[in-house]
């Protein structure tokens, strides 16, 4: 279909060349995408529909091949997912996206607002500068009889204020440059703390998963049926008490972990469906 639009028709004839065949313009568009981004790996997602092959090739490229956090705690990557969970991730993903422009964007400002106020107190400088330079010294006059008197310039109490009145911006702007870049470097700490605390927060999902993984493994190994209980009772008594022991450990192991979910039982989990 693709080969069709871009060699063997005009311009314009496409949508009749659609038509004729009765696929929808829409349906036609979402196939091409789909051979577009996704033919180089084709092999790994022949078991999917085109739904799910369409949600995964309006992905961004390098989020397709990544295990992926769901709502429900799991962790699959999009090649596993229904078209359901498939949406979600998209939605989330949009999400992220949105808040790390919308960071991008803030920490622009606060640095534009920095780059301003050292800018201002530059100016501010060069004029206290200009002004301390631009003061005339205070006129001698001699006496011819036995001393000198000092006299000043007209202007020279003028002169003071203004002085004095630059050195209190001064002041002003280098405080509020010293709040600026603090206000910086407390939102760049949060943004390490929270990341750091996503990372740490994933990883004690795997291993939760992991264990109970190896669980239900336990469980389904050592299963014992009828006959073997009767021939477990037929083992004596010193056997049945390694036994007992070996059980003491398990359940103390069991209670110990069963801390950490606050002695809550839960049954019942409901897995996801895999588009077939």
């Amino acid at each position: 279909m693709k080969w069709v639009k871009e060699h063997d028709l005009a311009h314009g004839q496409f949508i009749n060349w659609l038509q004729s065949l009765k696929i929808d313009r829409f349906q036609a568009a979402h196939f091409i995408k789909i051979v577009e981004e996704l033919q180089s790996n084709v092999g790994t997602y022949t078991h999917l529909g085109a739904k799910a092959l369409y949600l995964i090739a309006t992905m961004p490229p390098e989020e397709r091949d990544k295990p992926q956090q769901l709502s429900n705690g799991k962790t699959k990557k999009p090649e596993d997912m229904t078209v359901r969970e498939l949406r979600e991730t998209k939605r989330k993903l949009k999400q992220r996206e949105q808040e790390l422009s919308a960071k991008d964007a803030q920490i622009a400002d606060q640095q534009a607002e920095l780059e301003e106020n050292r800018k201002t107190q530059v100016e501010l400088t060069d004029q206290l500068r200009k002004a301390s330079n631009s003061q005339p010294a205070p006129k001698v006059i001699t006496k011819t009889v036995t001393k000198e008197v000092q006299v000043e310039p007209d202007d020279y109490e003028q002169l003071k204020q203004e002085k004095k009145q630059l050195e209190e911006k001064f002041s002003k702007a280098a405080g509020e440059l010293d709040r600026v870049t603090n206000r910086l470097k407390d939102y760049e700490d949060a943004e390490h703390q929270e990341h750091r605390a996503n990372h740490w927060k994933n990883q004690g999902r795997v291993s939760v998963y992991k264990l109970r993984s190896n669980i239900h493994n336990f469980l389904i190994t050592n299963e014992i049926g009828s006959e073997d209980r009767e021939t477990a009772l037929d083992s004596g008594k010193a056997a049945l008490e390694s036994l007992n022991k070996a059980l003491d450990d398990l359940q103390s192991w069991i209670d110990d972990k069963r801390s950490i979910t606050g002695g809550r039982r839960t049954v019942n989990t409901l897995e996801g469906e895999i588009i077939k």
